[in-house]
């Protein structure tokens, strides 16, 4: 089971592409801010990238930030797997080898040189989140 401190082996990367505000100017900047924040998210709310399979993420939609992922970089068939994710630790694993996949250091420096595409804030694809209305949240809840 991994937990959130195993993700700090990452540091170095956040300090190099990680803008201070918005998803910056290079395609390193980008992969590295919308990796992290699925990470963040996922940690600090609960929340996943596509809640219509088995987890469910309540709060925030984080689709676009998974969807511009799988469609710039390679790394569509470690997202496709959140679709057998059954509990939170199959997440924390996906995210884990996201991370692993997209934070290789020479890749950052080759992305980095790359000018950004499109926009991670608002990016189309096969990732999905689904509003639920209170009605849904208290069934759901029901013992």
């Amino acid at each position: 089971m991994r937990d959130w401190s195993e993700f700090d082996r990452w540091s170095k990367v956040d300090e190099m592409y990680l803008p201070m505000t918005g998803e910056g100017d290079t395609m390193a900047t980008q992969i590295v801010t919308a990796t992290t924040k699925l990470v963040f998210k996922w940690f600090n709310d609960g929340d996943v990238f596509d809640n219509s399979a088995w987890l469910d993420g309540w709060c925030n939609d984080l689709s676009s930030y998974a969807n511009w992922l799988a469609k710039y970089t390679d790394a569509k068939k470690i997202l496709d797997r959140v679709y057998t994710c059954y509990i939170g630790d199959d997440y924390t694993d996906l995210l884990y080898d996201l991370c692993e996949a997209l934070f290789d250091m020479e890749d950052l420096e080759r992305w980095n040189k790359q000018p950004k595409q499109g926009s991670i804030y608002d990016c189309d694809g096969d990732y999905h989140f689904e509003e639920h209305t209170d009605e849904e949240e208290e069934e759901y809840y029901i013992i």
